[in-house]
């Protein structure tokens, strides 16, 4: 028998045994075992591994990057045109989303910061022409060129015209425009004009006349819009809005004035005296003994009213004895200088004018007797008949 010693050693001088066969060995249970695997099939698999997880990866890459293509150049060609209006101060964010809006690009987050990244972004205030579905360079290279250059056109109304002949002009020189779109934009109400009494829908008076610089495919509404915001700024700067303040009187009710100033007056200097002939007469209970008006209300120009026009009483008809007041409407389109003479009318006690020269400057008088020594005059020189 062997022994060992504590630490299960042989002790000195003992001899280490051999086993003596086979019988010797203790086998233990199979299950206890891990079977070794050949070398080459690990490194297989994980080849096979490393291959299927750089295929997913590709293809997410290619996903992503198909995706994040799209948001700067998406399928498909530019589609429709449309407008697109870049407000003066505009942001490169703030373009890029009135752009998203438009459906020009896609993606307003990433063309901003594409815009950015390529030092992009000055574009020009102004309305540009771009199309549905475009890519960023598309769109792009659109903003560079700057806003489109809009075909002006003009036309000119002068002071003094009724509103059908306005209308005949205006259509007379925009294209496409007819009298009746003019007439049916009046009527629609899509124009509001300003001062105009409620109840009242009469357009006399209150669209300025002027040269206009128009685009060429303007609309009827935006014509008669262009005129009526004139004469809103016109007569707001003259002062018109305090009108009940400063004359005791309604703005409409100087506008129709100014409209007699202006059918009366053919020189500069007059204007603001015939104003004061007006006024006076008002505040005297005078009939206002102008024939323009009588002109007016019968609709024809040219025609001097006959002895039974004038003793037929009338809205229009202030020459009639029984006349008081204003016309219940202006009688023509005034101009500037007729509109701020109604406003800032010349002080003076003139009751009466007539016509004494070739440049149509007037005789004023304040008594009935002043006023027959000018029409004497003026009948011997050939401004009055009989």
């Amino acid at each position: 028998m062997t022994f060992l010693d504590e630490q299960g050693s042989r002790a000195p001088g003992e001899s280490k045994a051999e086993p003596t066969g086979v019988d010797d060995l203790e086998w233990q249970d199979e299950s206890q075992f891990v079977r070794s695997r050949p070398a080459g099939l690990r490194i297989l698999r994980a080849v096979v591994a490393a291959v299927i997880l750089a295929v997913i990866g590709m293809m997410i890459y290619r996903g992503a990057h198909s995706w994040f293509a799209g948001q700067l150049d998406p399928d498909g060609e530019p589609g429709a045109e449309v407008s697109v209006v870049i407000e003066s101060g505009a942001t490169t964010g703030e373009i890029a989303t009135t752009l998203e809006l438009a459906g020009v690009i896609p993606n307003s987050t990433f063309f901003r910061y594409y815009a950015e990244w390529k030092d992009l972004g000055n574009f020009q205030a102004g309305e540009y022409r771009l199309r549905e579905n475009m890519s960023a360079d598309e769109a792009i290279a659109v903003l560079d060129l700057g806003p489109k250059q809009i075909e002006y056109g003009e036309f000119l109304i002068p002071e003094g015209l009724w509103v059908s002949e306005i209308l005949d002009r205006t259509a007379a020189q925009i294209p496409g425009i007819t009298v009746a779109d003019l007439e049916a934009a009046l009527d629609s109400g899509a124009v509001q004009p300003r001062y105009r009494p409620p109840g009242n829908t009469s357009w006399e008076g209150l669209l300025y006349p002027a040269k206009y610089f128009i685009e060429q495919d303007i609309t009827a509404p935006e014509v008669l819009a262009k005129m009526s915001n004139e004469f809103a700024a016109v007569t707001g700067e003259l002062g018109y809005g305090a009108a009940e303040r400063t004359h005791n009187m309604s703005a409409y009710e100087v506008i129709i004035i100014a409209s007699l100033v202006e059918a009366e007056a053919k020189t500069e200097a007059d204007r603001p005296k015939i104003a004061a002939v007006i006024y006076n007469r008002l505040n005297e209970g005078m009939p206002l003994g102008i024939d323009a008006t009588l002109i007016y209300g019968k609709g024809v120009r040219g025609e001097v009213p006959t002895r039974e026009e004038l003793d037929t009483p009338g809205p229009y008809n202030t020459r009639h004895p029984e006349s008081r007041g204003l016309p219940p409407t202006p009688i023509a389109a005034p101009g500037r200088a007729s509109l701020e003479a109604a406003m800032n009318p010349t002080p003076g006690p003139w009751l009466y004018y007539v016509r004494i020269d070739d440049e149509g400057n007037h005789a004023f008088a304040t008594t009935i007797e002043e006023h027959n020594e000018n029409v004497a005059v003026a009948r011997e020189l050939g401004y009055l008949d009989g």
